[in-house]
C-alpha cells in the first residue's frame, strides 16, 4: 500500500467517525466517501488495483444474487440463519449429558448398597 492509499484509508476511517457520531448526514458522508475514492483513481477512471474495468462494470448481471430487505428485528438471525438449530442442538447435548450424569450416579448408588 502506498502513501496515497494509506491517506485515504486514513480519511475513510476519520469520515466513517464524522458519521457514527452523527456529526455528518448520511447523504454527506456518501458523498464525501464517493469524492475520495474517485481521487484515488486515475484520469480514465481506472483504480490503482483494477478490480473492475470500466465495460464489466456497466455491464448488467444476469442470474445474479438480488437483495432483499429484511426487517430490523430480524436482522441477528439474517446474519446468523443457523443460531436457532446451533442453540437445538447445544439443548440436546446438555440434556444427553445431564441424562448420563443421572445413570452413572444411579449405578453408583447401586453398587454402593450391592
Amino acid at each position: 500500500m502506498n502513501e496515497r492509499e494509506r491517506r485515504a484509508n486514513q480519511s475513510l476511517r476519520t469520515l466513517d467517525e464524522a458519521h457514527r457520531n452523527g456529526r455528518i448526514t448520511r447523504e454527506d458522508y456518501r458523498a464525501r466517501r464517493r469524492a475520495l475514492l474517485g481521487s484515488l483513481c486515475d484520469s480514465d477512471g481506472v483504480t490503482a488495483r483494477n478490480a473492475l474495468t470500466p465495460a464489466a462494470a456497466s455491464q448488467p448481471r444476469d442470474g445474479g444474487a438480488q437483495r432483499v430487505a429484511v426487517p430490523a428485528g430480524d436482522m441477528a438471525s439474517a446474519l446468523f440463519p443457523d443460531r436457532r438449530r446451533l442453540a437445538w442442538r447445544l439443548w440436546l447435548v446438555a440434556f444427553a449429558g445431564l441424562g448420563l450424569c443421572a445413570l452413572l450416579l444411579y449405578a453408583l448408588l447401586q453398587m454402593g448398597h450391592g
